[in-house]
This record gives C-alpha cells, sequence and structure tokens, in this order.
C-alpha cells in the first residue's frame, strides 16, 4: 500500500511538470536557506566549544565607575586583578593572563612585525589550546622560550618541526641591562600549537611568556591598577559558584586598590563581571577592546527566525498552489472513494506526495548548498563546510519531513473532503478550500518580503550614514606608523622631520590619540572652583600638530604648542599630585557645555582635575574618535611630548605608493632591528561596521529568496486563477471591457493581499530596526520612505509576476473564451 501511495505521488509528479518544478524549486530554495542559517548557527555556537576542560574557566571583565558618566566596561583589566582574585578568594583555582604586543622576531636574517601574545607561565595549563608538541607544565619553564602555531612555524623556518629552534627579539627597554636597540635576545622555541581556527574569541600565534626580558610590560605596569594592559581568566573549584566570586571581590578590591584623590574606596571605583568561556563571542558585545569582534545573540535567533519564516514561505507556496489545482484530481478523488478508499487513505496518500516533494527539495537544496558554499563562506569572511555526518542528515531529513508535512496537511484534509456524488455529477469540484486561507498565506509571504527589504534598506542607510557622519576631522589619507619603535626612537624627531621633507607627504603629527586605534584613556573628573558638582572628562594625549594635521575645528582660543613650557602636561599621574598645577589644556564643546560655559566663555577658565588647576587654552567641536556607535564624550585634550606615541601621516592622494616606499625606507634607517607596523585609518574605520554590513548582506540574499520563492509560488497561484477567471473574463469583453480594464482587474485581484502585508511588515519592521538602531549614538531617522519603497517594490514585483498571465487571458478572443467549459 505505502509503495502505491509513492508510485501515484510520482505519476502525478511527472504528469504535472510545471506545478512540481515551482513547488520542488520553492521548497529547494527555503531549505537552502535553512541549511546556510544552520551553518551560520551552528559555526556561532561552535566558538571556543573544540576546547577541553572550559566548564569552569571564566573570562574576567572589568566595570569602571566614575563620577557622573556612565560605567565604563572593558574586556581589559589591570595586570594584578587575576592574581590578586587567586590569592584572596579560596574558590579561584587558577588564573592566567593574556596581554598583545606588537613586536620585531628575527628568524636568521630575516625580520617579521608579529603581534605577540605575553601569557603566564602557566597559560597553556589553565587554557588548553591543542600542543602538537611541547608539554604544557614545561613549555614555560625556561623565561626566554616561545610557543609557535604551526603556521607561524612555517612562516620562521619553512617546517612545523620547529621545537629547539630560535628567534631573537629585542629586550624591554625599560627593564633589561644592556644596548635593547641592537641587541638582541634569543628565544628557544619549546612547543608547537595547532592553528587557532576562527570560532574561538582567542587569538594568536606566537607565545612568550610575560617572566621573559623581551616582555613588552614594564613593572610599573604590571603594579598598577589603573592600567589595563590585558586579558585575565579564572579556573574556579569544582562546585564554586561566580557569584561567590563576585561577591568576595568587592571587600577584597576595598584592601588592594589604593585609594585615589576622589577618596573612593577599590570597590566604589571597580567591579569585576565573569563571563563563561564557551560564551564569551556570544555575552561580550558591551565589552570594549574585545580581542576579536564578538557575536550577538540577537543577530543569532533574528537569523534563525529569518531562516524558519523563509521556509514558511516555500510551505504556504505548496499549500496554496496544491489547493488552487484540486479541481484538477476532484474524479481522481471521486473515483477513489467510489472505490472504497477511505478519507484517511487519502490524506496519507497526499501527505506522502507531499513528503516525497520535501524530499526530494532537499536533494536539490543540498545540491545548491555545495555549489554555493564557497560564496556563503565569503559572506562569513571565513570557510564553512556541509558535514555529510548521521546527526546532521537526520536533522535535515527532519527537517524536510516538517516541511512536507506542514505543506501538505492542508491540502489533504482538503481534497479528501470532496464529496463523489457532487463531482461525478457536474464533473468539476468548484473552488476547493478556503479563498481566505490562500489569501492569508500570499499575505504573508509578502509580508515576511517586505520586512526583510525595509531591514535591509536600514541596515545599509544607516552604514552609509555611520561612514559619512562628520566625525569633527577629516579622516582620509592618514597613515599611522605605530607600535614598538617609533614610540621610544631617540632620533624620532629627526625622522618626523625626514618625512616632513618628502614631497609626497602633506604632513606629520606625534600623538598617542588616534582615531579608530588603541590608545590611552584616563578617565578624570574636573570641576569648576567654587561649583560642588564634579564634571567626568575623556583625557586624550595628543601631539601639538595633530588637531592641524587631522583638521580638527577650534571654536575658540587656541592650540597647544611645543615652544610655550606651560602647554606641556604630565599624562601619566600628574594631576594627581599637583604637577600639573599652572598647565594649558584644550576641552571640546560638549566639556564646555558640562561646565555651563559658552566656548568662547570657556577659553582662560581654571578647573580642578585631581589636585592640579589648569587653565583652558582652546575649545575645539566635538569629535568622535570611537566612530557613529559611540556616543561624542566631554573631552580634554593635553599635550604631553614625552608620552609614548605614534606617528600619523597624511599623504598625497595621488602619490600614495611613492609616499609608503619612501616611509618603509625612512623606517629601516632610523630603526634597523624593528620592522615597521603602519595602517591606515581609514581601514581600522571600516571595521567598525563590518558586522553590521555582514548581517545587511545576509538580509538582503534572505530577501532575495523570500521574493523569488513568493514570486514562485504566485506565478502558480496566478495561472490557476486567472483560468478559473477565464468565462468570467470573456463576458466582460463582449459587453464592451478594454484589454487594459481586463489586464487591472487582474493585477488588482493580486495587488490586495500585497497591500494588505504592508500592514503586518511595517510596524513588525519599525519595532526590531528602532531596536537595532539604537545600538548607534548617531543614527538616522526611520522615514517612512524606506518602508513606502519596500511596498511599492513587493508591488511591482506581483505585478510583474501576474502580468504575463493577465495579458495572455484579456487578449484571448471571447468567441473561445465562452466556448471555455
Amino acid at each position: 500500500m505505502l509503495g502505491n501511495y509513492f508510485a501515484t505521488a510520482w505519476r502525478n509528479l511527472l504528469r504535472h511538470k510545471l506545478y512540481s518544478a515551482i513547488n520542488i524549486g520553492g521548497l529547494a530554495l527555503g531549505l537552502a536557506c535553512v541549511i546556510f542559517v544552520l551553518l551560520f548557527i551552528r559555526d556561532e555556537l561552535s566558538y571556543d566549544s573544540w576546547i577541553p576542560s572550559t566548564q569552569n574557566l571564566y573570562r574576567i571583565e572589568k566595570i569602571y565607575y566614575s563620577p557622573g558618566r556612565e560605567p565604563l566596561e572593558l574586556a581589559v583589566l589591570p595586570f594584578p586583578m587575576p592574581a590578586a582574585l587567586q590569592d584572596g578568594i579560596p574558590e579561584v583555582a587558577a588564573m592566567t593572563r593574556l596581554n598583545f604586543t606588537s613586536m620585531t622576531l628575527f628568524a636568521g636574517d630575516r625580520q617579521f612585525r608579529q603581534q605577540v601574545g605575553e601569557v603566564d607561565p602557566n597559560f597553556f595549563q589553565v587554557i588548553h589550546l591543542p600542543l602538537v608538541k611541547g608539554d604544557p607544565t614545561t613549555i614555560f619553564q625556561d623565561p626566554e622560550s616561545v610557543v609557535l602555531s604551526e603556521s607561524a612555524a612555517r612562516r620562521f623556518f619553512g617546517t612545523t618541526d620547529a621545537v629547539g629552534k630560535l628567534l631573537r627579539a629585542t629586550a624591554n627597554c625599560a627593564t633589561a641591562d644592556m644596548d635593547c636597540a641592537t641587541r638582541l635576545v634569543p628565544l628557544k622555541v619549546t612547543g608547537v600549537m595547532r592553528d587557532i581556527p576562527h570560532n574561538s574569541h582567542l587569538e594568536g600565534e606566537v607565545f612568550l611568556p610575560n617572566t621573559s626580558i623581551v616582555d613588552r610590560i614594564g613593572q610599573p605596569i604590571k603594579q598598577a591598577w589603573t592600567a589595563n594592559p590585558g586579558f585575565g581568566y579564572v579556573a574556579l573549584a569544582p562546585g564554586a559558584r561566580p557569584e561567590t566570586v563576585l561577591a568576595k571581590s568587592a571587600p577584597l578590591f576595598d584592601r588592594l586598590i589604593p585609594v585615589e584623590a576622589d577618596r573612593r574606596a577599590g570597590s566604589q571605583r571597580y567591579a569585576i563581571h565573569l563571563t563563561p568561556f564557551a560564551d564569551v563571542h556570544l555575552d561580550s558585545s558591551r565589552w570594549r577592546f574585545n580581542q576579536r569582534p564578538a557575536g550577538s545573540r540577537v543577530t543569532l535567533y533574528g537569523v534563525g527566525i529569518v531562516g524558519i519564516l523563509i521556509l514558511l514561505v516555500a510551505c504556504f507556496n505548496f499549500t496554496n498552489l496544491a489547493t488552487a489545482r484540486a479541481s484538477l484530481r476532484a474524479r481522481e478523488i471521486a473515483m477513489r472513494k467510489t472505490l472504497g478508499g477511505r478519507r484517511g487513505q487519502l490524506v496519507f496518500q497526499f501527505l506522502a506526495e507531499a513528503v516525497l516533494t520535501a524530499m526530494l527539495s532537499l536533494t536539490v537544496a543540498l545540491a545548491l548548498a555545495e555549489i554555493l558554499e564557497p560564496a556563503f563562506g565569503r559572506l562569513l569572511q571565513h570557510p564553512v563546510a556541509i558535514r555529510y555526518d548521521l546527526t546532521w542528515m537526520s536533522l535535515m531529513a527532519l527537517i524536510a519531513l516538517v516541511a512536507g508535512l506542514l505543506s501538505g496537511i492542508y491540502p489533504a484534509l482538503v481534497l479528501s473532503g470532496f464529496r463523489p456524488s457532487a463531482i461525478l455529477r457536474s464533473g468539476h469540484a468548484g473552488r476547493a478550500g478556503s479563498g481566505r486561507l490562500q489569501t492569508i498565506l500570499v499575505v504573508l509571504q509578502f509580508a515576511v518580503s517586505i520586512g526583510l527589504g525595509i531591514a535591509v534598506a536600514v541596515v545599509f542607510g544607516q552604514i552609509s550614514f555611520a561612514r559619512n557622519v562628520d566625525l569633527g576631522f577629516r579622516k582620509d589619507n592618514l597613515l599611522v606608523v605605530a607600535g614598538n619603535g617609533a614610540v621610544m626612537l631617540d632620533g624620532r624627531g629627526s625622522f618626523v622631520q625626514q618625512l616632513r621633507s618628502h614631497p609626497t607627504i602633506m604632513d606629520v603629527a606625534v600623538t598617542d590619540a588616534v582615531p579608530f586605534g588603541s590608545y590611552s584613556l584616563a578617565l578624570p573628573s574636573a570641576q569648576v572652583p567654587g561649583r560642588p558638582d564634579p564634571v567626568a572628562l575623556n583625557q586624550l594625549v595628543i601631539g601639538a600638530d595633530m588637531p592641524r594635521l587631522l583638521g580638527m575645528r577650534l571654536l575658540a582660543g587656541r592650540l597647544l604648542s611645543d615652544e610655550r613650557a606651560q602647554d606641556r602636561f604630565n599624562a601619566r599621574g600628574g594631576s594627581a599630585n599637583g604637577a600639573n598645577e599652572g598647565r594649558n589644556i584644550l576641552i571640546d564643546q560638549m566639556a564646555a557645555s558640562n561646565f555651563g560655559f559658552t566656548p568662547q566663555q570657556a577659553v582662560g577658565k581654571t578647573i580642578l582635575v585631581g589636585k592640579s588647576h589648569v587653565q583652558i587654552v582652546g575649545v575645539f567641536a566635538n569629535t568622535m574618535f570611537d566612530g557613529a556607535r559611540e556616543p561624542a564624550k566631554a573631552t580634554m585634550y593635553v599635550y604631553d611630548p614625552e608620552f609614548p606615541a605614534s606617528v600619523v601621516v597624511r599623504l598625497r592622494p595621488d602619490a600614495v605608493p611613492q609616499a609608503l616606499s619612501f616611509i618603509d625606507q625612512a623606517w629601516r634607517d632610523f630603526a634597523p632591528t624593528r620592522a615597521i607596523n603602519r595602517y591606515f585609518v581609514n581601514d581600522n574605520f571600516a571595521r567598525l561596521y563590518q558586522a553590521d554590513e555582514r548581517q545587511g548582506e545576509l538580509f538582503g540574499v534572505f530577501v532575495v529568496i523570500a521574493i523569488f520563492v513568493s514570486c514562485l509560488g504566485l506565478l502558480g497561484l496566478a495561472a490557476f486563477a486567472v483560468g478559473r477567471r477565464t468565462k468570467e473574463i470573456g463576458l466582460r469583453k463582449v459587453f464592451g471591457a478594454r484589454v487594459r480594464d481586463v489586464t487591472l482587474l487582474l493585477l488588482w485581484q493580486f495587488s490586495i493581499p500585497v497591500l494588505l502585508a504592508n500592514l503586518i511588515a511595517w510596524p513588525v519592521a519599525w519595532y526590531y530596526l528602532q531596536t537595532w538602531l539604537e545600538g548607534f549614538a548617531y543614527r538616522i531617522t526611520l522615514n517612512p520612505l524606506y518602508f513606502f519603497a519596500a511596498g511599492l517594490a513587493a508591488l511591482l514585483i506581483a505585478w510583474i509576476t501576474v502580468f504575463t498571465h493577465a495579458w495572455r487571458v484579456a487578449r484571448a478572443n471571447p468567441i473561445h473564451t465562452l466556448r471555455y467549459e
């Protein structure tokens, strides 16, 4: 019996090729979309799950409280904090730290600029990254040792068999008793690890112990609670709860953290948060300075819901088309019932046809997924692969089975309910099922398409706005020469002068604060003498020439100058001990407003920062060094010529290659033992919105699929609907209706569901997008044009889809039309 059902289903698929192609094609696209959605979800959920023994492992995040400002939430933290937690809280069984620094490594006579992870010697015992060679308990016993990834080993030595080989690096000038600019320290390779895959919040190819002489974290930073050089992890004892650690951390911070000028205890300034190691990727978007861009559970759920909606759209197609063409099978159903077929048997037969269609669609979907897999990998910016294991194939078969049953259940109930006597007497079944349900399904199909279309338009509109918003400075053609080398060169001034002399370079400045990069950020509170309320400020260290190079707008007063002694500021704690008494600073418009001044009024005013009275000599327009996602902060700008800094260069746009070649040569002349570390500011700016662009592109692909699937169903539905109204159209033409009138009548029939779909899609899209836009401090408004444009586009697509059928029937000769039936 079961074989008979599937044989009948197969014959029906072959007999009605257009109908079968539309159903299989629509379901295949929906299932292919589900496959890619599942690949995306599986990839996001796989982050760090491949690392063993992480059940009790947590990353520490720091929350900094400052009067008058929102808490600052950081993924980085002070160097002493993890060790203090282990020493002072019994529930913390182990801790380890990770800090990244840019370093020049030598392999033979070859020079490499490399990001190096400086870690505690127990790093590989706490975080069990897989080692190909080496023992995690001994690899860092010697301070002058290094662990390489397989890729780094091949790059340095041409082989992964690198244990025992030597790399060399310069020592930390602040701690080494040697000529650190020229003398190289040998580092022995003691371990080789597997490359860290993309699905980890960790990164790094080279790791060395922070006890090494080449370690770049100086002792002052290792003892300071105010600096945040890197990341910290703790392993809790079995059965210990993170809430217990958090509760015990407050009194611990009160004991250990020195009370500063504001007299706040440690727990009033700092708090910690513990994120389970395997959840860091999806749950860390709120923390600043993550190692890699964080994922988002909201995006994960959103993509999953969109995949389900697109599959439902494909299922609605099947339901609509199967119901619309029911009259073609009326006689078959009547004969089966007359010959003793029961309704349950007929229901089972039609469900078997639906499941067979779904399984054929799954085969096509898997083929499509294989073809499009490389393109999907490029969209995600890392490779993905379909693994044909038992779990994956069982899941796909289950989804196809559910899709088939969901698609076929309503048509099966409708078709099996025909009364044989009425059908055999009249020869047809009339209109099968509820026309209202068919309309509802079409409405839902287009509601999904319109909603996704609005989302795509708004996402790319916001990204375009964020890319072009007035940041308060010019970011084009800016090159940053950064890292260990430019910051400590004895001849840095000569290096800068040589760059300025070249015709391809428009301007040069030395600064710590680089837009969209890493920079030192102090968070002092200041107040106007005689006023009790403090004003929270961001303190940025800039070079005297940096405002001119960036094109920052000076609203009032003057710039800082290297020729004025009072313009020089001690940015490393000088305000707290009064060392900056009488010094000059710059502020921005927001800071002036928070002090209660206009820009002109602020110039010449004295404010108290820590224990130092400083004078405001100029006011800038507000700037956004972190892009449009972060709101502009009230900022004070100071000039400290002794502060570690980078060299920022503005290049002539028509001579970029020549300028880069000259800068590289100039660097080699001044720092032969350090590889240059340079990048364009625009490249960092582009990375700010990569995740949003990826989300927009994903939604764009989903929009195309949803619209195409909807149009497939509309095409088939139009063919049956227009055919059903053939006699009516003939009568209308006999009574004088023109071809245009008939065409417009048929187009209007399919316009109503699209117009109703807008009423559903608009409020849902508005709610979702309003929430998404709140992630940007500077954002577009939800202009009604986005909604009208998406609705109009859907209407035009529906018209184009059904126009061919409508025009053909409208032009038919009424004589032939009236002889229909």
